[in-house]
């Protein structure tokens, strides 16, 4: 690591926005051992302790400043801290998979690479900088962001997730015995951590015309093309899939099950109903 980044951890980029008078801002993280992360982040006017941070996680496209853009109009009068992350494909080619295996299903053993511990760190960053108090957040993940976060559901360092939306993910980690990432045989969950994330208010979201099996972006991997042909039929079977966990352990699922009509693969119209969903129960800003 370069010795700058121990004296200047953060770098913070300030730009502002046309679209409205809230300020995109910019703050590289280095304080770890894994290649650094671009955090942009949108404050509210007015900042107590009982501000809340809710992350933008980016899909394939990883636009973070579009993905951040989109919550700006809604979220400009609450009581909120936006927080989108850049994962940058030369740095972290594998988010998704928290850079626990490859969109093929290699693993990746070096855990120093891994991202189970990111949110965390990103998390503790902003509540020691603005003295916030809560010890939760909230997150929205699309397409490859949803897989991010259903995986740190299941395998983040941290349970500090109070709410989550995600929206159709390409494909999934499954609660069975098939090899990690499609499964979790050879990666399994610790102790309480299937009745945590299945516990946790998650509205899992689908778009019914996601449905096109050459879609340039999907994984055919021989183990994604198992969970289905296309999105949608993969996001059916997964919920599917959490029910029947669910009843087999006897845990109630908290998750909420939502299909979009007529949409497809589009990050907008996906993205709106989970905004609405997350910013509800904030509080306003006198």
């Amino acid at each position: 690591m370069n010795i700058s980044k121990y004296i200047y951890i953060f770098i913070v980029l300030l730009m502002p926005l046309c679209a409205h008078s809230s300020t995109i801002s910019k703050v590289t993280y280095a304080a770890w051992e894994k290649a650094d992360v671009d955090l942009l982040y949108v404050l509210p006017s007015k900042i107590n302790s009982q501000t809340k941070i809710l992350f933008v996680i980016h899909g394939a496209s990883r636009d973070a400043n579009r993905y951040l853009s989109m919550w700006l109009k809604e979220a400009k009068d609450k009581n909120v801290i936006l927080v989108a992350p850049h994962f940058k494909k030369e740095d972290h080619p594998y988010y998704s998979t928290l850079g626990m295996a490859t969109h093929n299903g290699k693993l990746i053993n070096n855990e120093n690479i891994w991202l189970d511990d990111s949110l965390e760190r990103f998390f503790t960053f902003f509540k020691g900088r603005y003295k916030l108090s809560s010890d939760q957040y909230l997150i929205y993940g699309f397409s490859g962001g949803s897989q991010f976060v259903h995986r740190y559901l299941m395998y983040g360092s941290d349970r500090g997730i109070q709410k989550a939306a995600i929206g159709s993910a390409g494909w999934y980690t499954f609660i069975e015995d098939s090899p990690f990432p499609y499964g979790i045989r050879n990666k399994p969950l610790e102790p309480g951590r299937i009745e945590w994330l299945m516990s946790k208010e998650v509205l899992f979201l689908l778009g019914d015309e996601d449905n096109n099996p050459n879609h340039s972006s999907l994984n055919k991997s021989s183990g994604s093309m198992k969970q289905g042909l296309h999105r949608y039929q993969r996001g059916i079977r997964y919920f599917d899939h959490l029910i029947r966990i669910g009843n087999e352990f006897q845990i109630p699922l908290r998750w909420r099950y939502s299909v979009i009509r007529g949409v497809d693969h589009d990050t907008k119209k996906m993205t709106q109903p989970a905004i609405k969903f997350l910013l509800k129960d904030l509080e306003y800003i006198d």
